[in-house]
């Protein structure tokens, strides 16, 4: 046999050998997100479409939660778009919001969003959460989102967005999500180069509210991260108490959305503080992100009480930032 012959035969024997052990580790990988995941359809009930308490349409996101039974708490945190049920979901180990193995079984709450806040209702939003816990590893689950929402994590009229989450004063509990922004290294908010803050009043999240739910700190990565210190004017430190929740939000410049927040329970300024970019948010990170802090004396983020202040970053922020100065220089109003 020719030698050229022989080469390209060991050629083709190393290439199939490489796609074969690619393909093995794709099949591995997969079996393992299945496993520490779970996955299944969505569906809309049509009862609230054929009454008019369902507004469904394609632009809307899917929020999907896994929620500890036992602590009433979300441990995961994941948004599909665009929404168009029937359709498949997943959510897993990808998505938890905090350090650790994710052990379950859990509550797959769903939650419709038009505006990018969460826990604000929006006439149409539809809320569904499953009867009981559900064991990681389950392939075939079915989430009927068939009640109106109404604005909390266990769908309860008039209470917080987070009431019964095992959280002091039925509240957001955990941390309030503070707001972070600024050029590197500079000072927060306000014009280029001033402090922290934006014109007053406005949700949270300005155009975009707050949308996602609990900071990824499983996966800290520097690159991905915006960490500095949060202090505050002044005029304003008199309202500061150490009980008030820190809310910590950045939000993508260009969807005007939030991609991560975190929830900080106490407020001893000056405060060191990161927010990290979830893992599942990498792929398509941007150089920069608009970073937002207020205080909470409700537990209800979304709702200013008397005191509360907040801090506007002015330009986004760069992935990577390590030093950045945070003023909170603003009343919240709402």
């Amino acid at each position: 046999m020719k030698t050229k012959t022989l080469v390209l035969l060991g050629l083709l024997a190393v290439f199939i050998a490489a796609l074969a052990f690619a393909l093995l580790r794709e099949v591995n990988r997969e079996e393992a997100t299945l496993a520490t995941s779970i996955s299944g359809v969505v569906e809309l009930d049509g009862r609230l479409v054929a009454n008019g308490q369902a507004d469904v349409v394609r632009t809307d996101r899917l929020v999907l939660m896994l929620v500890d039974p036992q602590t009433q708490r979300p441990v995961a945190l994941r948004f599909e778009t665009p929404l168009v049920p029937p359709q498949t979901i997943r959510i897993g180990q990808a998505d938890a919001r905090e350090a650790g193995e994710l052990k379950g079984p859990y509550l797959v709450v769903g939650i419709t969003d038009k505006d990018g806040e969460i826990f604000k209702v929006t006439p149409g939003e539809v809320y569904g959460r499953t009867p009981a816990p559900v064991k990681l590893g389950t392939e075939k689950l079915q989430l009927l989102l068939n009640e109106p929402f109404r604005g909390s994590l266990f769908n309860e009229a008039g209470v917080g967005p987070m009431a019964g989450a095992g959280m002091p004063g039925g509240g957001m509990g955990g941390a309030a999500p503070p707001m972070v922004g600024g050029a590197a290294g500079g000072t927060a908010g306000g014009a280029a180069g001033g402090t922290a803050g934006g014109a007053p009043g406005g949700a949270p999240g300005g155009a975009g509210p707050m949308g996602p739910l609990m900071a990824a700190e499983g996966d800290a990565d520097p690159r991905y991260s915006i960490a500095g210190t949060i202090t505050v004017s002044a005029a304003l430190q008199a309202n500061v108490a150490p009980t008030d929740h820190l809310v910590i939000l950045m939000f993508d410049p260009e969807l005007a959305r939030p991609v991560s927040f975190k929830i900080i329970p106490h407020t001893l300024l000056p405060q060191r503080f990161t927010i990290t970019l979830p893992p599942d948010a990498r792929a398509s990170a941007k150089k920069g992100y608009n970073l937002r802090i207020l205080t909470d004396k409700n537990d209800s983020p979304f709702q200013s009480a008397p005191g509360e202040v907040i801090g506007r970053s002015s330009q986004p922020v760069p992935l990577g930032t390590a030093d950045l100065n945070f003023v909170l220089d603003q009343p919240y109003t709402r």
